[in-house]
């Protein structure tokens, strides 16, 4: 949902393009419950890595500049250290994980996918909890079509060498 508001005034919110969006309401529990069953098979395979995961709410810039592109990813990873900053991840985080809401589907299938192509993603996923699909953007990839797995399928994390996900675990 667009918004013509000072972001102040919002409690969550991201600005994509200098367009602000308010994030309200919050998710689902089956939303949260899906954010979390991912993060937990990948965090487990990055423990021992120079990798890091995190969830949402947790800033990311996408261009590196805190005035400009502004979003909170459902999950985020970040594999070079140099952009973890206190505030969060300067720059394009290497991943990028969203799970649709009603709200939210439009703009995380359009914006946000233009956006994260644009600052150099090298990964996205949308996550559709009412469908059990899975659309994965292997950005850095010329090719601009998404892989989509159904609810039974093992998706293989493009980034990772050996990481494996299999949506029955997660749906």
């Amino acid at each position: 949902m667009e918004v013509h508001l000072d972001p102040t005034e919002l409690e969550r919110w991201e600005r994509i393009d200098d367009v602000i969006y308010d994030m309200s309401p919050s998710p689902s529990t089956e939303h949260q419950r899906i954010v979390g069953r991912l993060y937990r098979e990948i965090s487990a395979y990055l423990k021992g890595k120079t990798c890091e995961g995190f969830t949402s709410p947790f800033d990311v810039y996408l261009d590196g500049d805190e005035a400009r592109n502004y979003v909170q990813p459902d999950i985020t990873i970040v594999c070079d250290p140099s952009k973890l900053r206190p505030q969060g991840c300067i720059g394009a985080p290497d991943m990028v994980v969203e799970v649709l809401s009603p709200s939210t589907a439009y703009k995380d299938k359009t914006v946000k996918l233009r956006a994260y192509r644009l600052a150099g993603v090298h990964e996205y996923w949308i996550v559709d909890p009412h469908n059990q699909f899975v659309e994965v953007y292997r950005l850095a990839e010329s090719n601009v079509f998404p892989t989509v797995y159904n609810n039974d399928a093992v998706v293989t994390v493009g980034i990772f060498q050996g990481l494996e996900i299999d949506l029955r675990e997660i749906f």
